[in-house]
């Protein structure tokens, strides 16, 4: 394999009969458990019976460098092989990243980047065979990284900002940059900069001269409907009745 697989039990029922070894290993797959197999793991002789519907997730070597390489010196996620097993931390990743690619990724990149960084560590802090020592680092962002990294946000509101792109302002790697995103300013990367485009939604709304789905795509929601459940969920109304008691 050329990278790690996590296989995600979402219905029916399986009994695998695995060699580890000169051992066989029995175990049943059921609903909300997962096997979990890492970067040049090659598959013993396995037997199983039963009929089982599954969600896979790859995570290539590459990404995982990209996101997590200023923690530790990483080439890829080394896991012992995991078969069946219980976690609900990490059947709840993975179903959030179903839903979500499910609904066309309407919260964008930054989401997406934000569960992949959280799944991507739970894996490595619970399953990995070595966890290398973290180097330090300082323990929070400065006054000119966090003002850089409001400037940089407020400038790009249309666009589909990535977690990517907002540590490059700073010069961190993405996992370690939302870390101390969320303790310089409260809340993860993704729901600041929702925060941000509602915000500058009541403005414009309160100043008129632009439809409301035109606001929408100028704030870099995915479209008007995603862009309405958003301002009634922070501000409690819909777009429509904000601008007309404005």
């Amino acid at each position: 394999m050329d990278h790690a697989l996590l296989g995600l039990c979402l219905g029916g029922m399986g009994e695998l009969q695995v060699r580890d070894g000169k051992a066989v290993r029995r175990v049943t797959s059921s609903p909300g458990r997962f096997s979990l197999l890492g970067q040049g793991f090659e598959q013993k002789p396995l037997a199983w019976s039963g009929t089982r519907e599954m969600l896979y997730v790859a995570i290539g070597a590459a990404q995982f460098e990209r996101l997590m390489s200023h923690d530790s010196d990483l080439a890829c996620l080394d896991i012992e092989p995991q078969y069946a097993v219980s976690d609900p931390s990490i059947v709840a990743l993975v179903l959030n990243m179903r839903d979500e690619v499910h609904a066309g990724c309407p919260t964008g990149k930054l989401y997406g980047e934000a569960l992949s960084m959280a799944l991507a560590a739970r894996l490595r802090a619970r399953y990995s065979r070595e966890t290398a020592p973290v180097s330090p680092y300082r323990l929070a962002l400065s006054p000119t990284q966090v003002r850089r990294v409001r400037e940089y946000i407020r400038q790009n509101l249309a666009s589909n900002i990535g977690m990517t792109e907002l540590a490059e302002q700073v010069n961190l790697s993405p996992h370690y940059f939302s870390m101390l995103f969320k303790h310089a300013f409260g809340v993860p990367p993704h729901r600041y900069v929702l925060h941000e485009r509602i915000h500058e939604a009541q403005r414009k709304l309160a100043g008129g001269g632009m439809s409301i789905s035109e606001l929408a795509l100028n704030l870099g929601f995915s479209d008007q409907s995603h862009f309405a459940r958003a301002f009634r969920k922070l501000t409690g109304t819909t777009p429509k009745r904000y601008q007309s008691t404005c």
